[in-house]
């Protein structure tokens, strides 16, 4: 298993890894294209160069994490070109996106970059979350990034765990999440 930059033939595994590790699990065909609209299509049609994939000894995606480093670009790019979609899909999924943009605006001057971190099941606890998060914390340090946040649901015990492991920390509770940040230096 290794870490590498994203490529444009991983589009299709990053999606299906993005579906399988959703929670709930998506359970139709409209959920599965909500779920890849809001957490990865954004970032590899925008913003590859952010990405980084784990991939198996077949050089297959088993895993990747994905980063916005601009949440004001990221905001008015999903604004024009992914929520008219999700407004066909969801008008509760997009009222939602509307709402967190609101919460994450407050957020957004100590963590301008913002991740979704994604692992198949049975790649997990393996190393490779930290081995992504190192990949991507380097990448932003070198780009001057100061900082970076992400959600988890407030069920996610092992993402949490994981994340304060990592040096995270909790800056929002919300019902049923949590918005955690991280200084990079």
């Amino acid at each position: 298993m290794d870490i590498r930059k994203y490529q444009d033939k991983d589009k299709k595994n990053l999606q299906y890894i993005c579906i399988a590790t959703a929670r709930p699990l998506p359970k139709n065909q409209k959920e599965r294209d909500i779920v890849t609209l809001l957490y990865n299509d954004y970032f590899t049609e925008n913003e590859s160069e952010n990405i980084f994939v784990a991939v198996n000894d077949d050089d297959d995606a088993i895993g990747y994490i994905i980063c916005s480093t601009d949440y004001k670009k990221f905001k008015s790019v999903l604004k024009k070109r992914y929520l008219p979609k999700l407004w066909k899909l969801s008008k509760k999924k997009w009222l939602l996106m509307r709402l967190e943009f609101l919460i994450d605006n407050r957020l957004t001057k100590k963590y301008p970059a913002f991740l979704h971190i994604n692992i198949l099941d049975g790649y997990q606890r393996k190393g490779l979350g930290h081995k992504l998060m190192d990949a991507l914390v380097g990448h932003l340090r070198n780009q001057g990034v100061k900082g970076v946040m992400l959600g988890v649901g407030s069920d996610n015990e092992k993402g949490i765990s994981f994340y304060k492991k990592y040096g995270f920390h909790e800056v929002m509770k919300l019902p049923g999440a949590l918005k955690m940040g991280l200084f990079i230096e």
